[in-house]
């Protein structure tokens, strides 16, 4: 059995992983969430005395599954049978592969488009409605119950956008593929159409734990919630997230209640609570509380507890001084509160205001490294074969990195076979030595990399153009490589397609980090810089929660920092209509002394 000291886990922690009950947990920021999930799946699996057994972990992204997977490995435990992924990724893999035969749409088969070829498509469909100011951005939509739901729910433009998605679903309809939201729908419609497919699951899957709970979809609880209810006690569920940091509601995602959930799962769940704040200072836990929407108590904990924070709101600036204000407080936290640069991030709202900063800092600060978006050459599609392989490429052999390497080919090994390629002869140890062995010295990123990708194909005995799902993977992959070149090539940055900037994808980020609200969620450093908390951006103008989403974005934004925070409601944003964007109204309502350090 796992066991673990008392200086790895505090009381409750330790009460709720051992606990054999149906858990919803609620997490506070900094609480340990995630070392608690971690510790409660390896836990688990060391308790599995059955080998056909599997616990089925379900996590918001690709990243945090990796993370996790990784930490339950270095825990020494076995996790040949532990399942981890996203929802989309589990429904393909336990849904969807295995019965997909059973629907009429799909009894033919079908390929998952990419999210750049959903994009490209939707652009297309969107070519008329031009004048109308419609783009593929507009026609995001995520799958309910119901059908189909789009993020702008009224007007002119929700027919033209309902229109472009009848002709978009139908084109994939002929062209037998289905996107990341057909993943849900078809998979909750063979459960509802044939029971017995839960009634298997639930023999074999002994928990399902879903993390960040608070994002996830009414779809999405009542796929899981099949599960649960077929095995009438044999699957146990533990549930973890923070109803204050649900910030995806406008794409469907809601924290659910217990009763509702007991309801849709039939399954009695006790509420837990981890309420000590391992992470910020006294001064940021009273700040960020401000903005809660959930009524739970969070404790400061830190070993920093007592820091003297510095926690300032700027409603002065101009935007066309941004850049100078971020350098002078970049500069503050360095030099005069001795901040390392790995420990600041740099937020935004949204991501299209982030690329400029990014470029405008390096020039502004040419001693300093920054990690921003726009400074890498290709997208973080996890689902992409040739993105899981490009990882084994892109990375140096060595002691440190065997172990990730190793279980990258396994995923690049399972890939190959399921797209029906015969790699008999081949384990994961032969795919990475593989692609150790094969040596290439172009300098430009695409080509080192088309050279690498079919000199592999030739030692795996392998033709393209025999298999679709690669095939059309391979394209995908370079078209949204070469348009995201092109596109940083243009703004100023000629080194990105050197193999150089490639390999940067995959090393130890080093520097300030630059990322939106929802991208920095889970992460935490000593000094977070905000700027655009503007209304309209927090909350954005599509987002009908109002006031309750500003709040759930602050929280979530400030909760990140650990010792100072900096808020900047520039001035200067002009909205289409010609008028001045205005600071935040929940700012402006929480009444917060703020420090003046200048």
């Amino acid at each position: 059995m796992f066991v673990w000291t008392n200086d790895e886990l505090n009381e409750k922690q330790t009460s709720v992983i051992r606990n054999e009950a149906n858990i919803l947990l609620v997490a506070c920021p900094g609480s340990g969430k995630t070392r608690t999930l971690t510790y409660k799946i390896a836990y688990e699996l060391s308790m599995l005395n059955d080998t056909r057994k599997y616990v089925i972990a379900i996590t918001y992204t690709n990243v945090a599954a990796e993370e996790i997977k990784e930490r339950v490995e270095l825990l020494g435990v076995d996790t040949s049978q532990l399942w981890i992924g996203t929802i989309h990724a589990f429904c393909n893999e336990w849904i969807l592969k295995p019965y997909f035969s059973l629907l009429e749409d799909l009894r033919f088969g079908f390929r998952i488009l990419s999210a750049h070829e959903s994009e490209e498509l939707l652009t297309t469909f969107c070519e008329p409605y031009k004048k109308q100011g419609i783009t593929s951005w507009d026609c995001e939509h995520y799958t309910a119950i119901d059908g189909i739901q789009t993020k702008i729910k009224g007007g002119n433009k929700k027919v033209h956008i309902d229109n472009i998605l009848i002709s978009y679903f139908d084109y994939l309809r002929e062209d037998h593929a289905i996107n990341y939201e057909q993943i849900l729908s078809y998979s909750y419609e063979l459960l509802s159409r044939h029971p017995i497919i839960s009634e298997t699951l639930s023999n074999i899957f002994t928990h399902i734990l879903v993390d960040e709970y608070q994002d996830t979809k009414d779809i999405q609880y009542h796929i899981i919630g099949k599960i649960y209810k077929a095995g009438k006690g044999k699957t146990i569920g533990f549930i973890v997230g923070d109803p204050n940091q649900c910030i995806y509601s406008n794409l469907g995602g809601y924290p659910i209640s217990i009763e509702n959930l007991s309801n849709i799962s039939g399954l009695k769940f006790e509420l837990h609570h981890l309420e000590n704040n391992y992470r910020s200072s006294r001064d940021i836990v009273g700040y960020f509380d401000v903005f809660k929407t959930y009524a739970n108590t969070i404790i400061p904990s830190s070993t920093d507890v007592d820091y003297d924070s510095v926690i300032t709101h700027d409603e002065t600036t101009n935007v066309a001084d941004l850049v100078i204000e971020i350098v002078r407080l970049l500069k503050y936290n360095i030099e005069e509160r001795n901040i390392h640069p790995n420990e600041i991030c740099i937020v935004a709202p949204q991501w299209v205001h982030l690329a400029p900063i990014t470029r405008s800092l390096i020039i502004a600060m040419p001693d300093f490294s920054f990690n921003g978006p726009g400074m890498a050459p290709f997208s973080r599609d996890l689902d992409n074969f040739w993105y899981k392989l490009s990882r084994i490429v892109l990375t140096e052999p060595s002691p440190d990195m065997f172990v990730r390497r190793l279980r990258w080919a396994k995923e690049v090994m399972d890939d190959l076979e399921s797209s029906g390629a015969n790699i008999s002869g081949f384990n994961s140890k032969r795919i990475l030595k593989t692609c150790n062995s094969i040596q290439l010295n172009d300098t430009d990123g695409l080509t080192y990399l088309e050279q690498f990708f079919n000199e592999f194909l030739k030692a795996v005995g392998i033709e393209l153009d025999l298999y679709q799902t690669l095939k059309s993977s391979f394209d995908s992959f370079f078209e949204s490589s070469k348009k995201r070149i092109d596109r940083i090539k243009s703004e100023g940055n000629d080194s990105i397609e050197n193999i150089e900037s490639f390999k940067k994808v995959f090393k130890q980020r080093e520097g300030v980090t630059i990322s939106s609200i929802h991208g920095v969620k889970g992460a935490e450093y000593d000094t977070v810089i905000a700027f655009g908390i503007l209304h309209g951006y927090v909350p954005h103008w599509f987002d009908d929660g109002g006031s309750t989403s500003a709040k759930r974005l602050l929280y979530v934004l400030s909760s990140r920092a650990r010792k100072n925070l900096h808020i900047i409601s520039e001035r200067g944003r002009m909205t289409r209509g010609g008028n001045e964007y205005n600071t935040t109204q929940a700012l402006i309502e929480s009444h917060f002394k703020y420090t003046k350090i200048w």
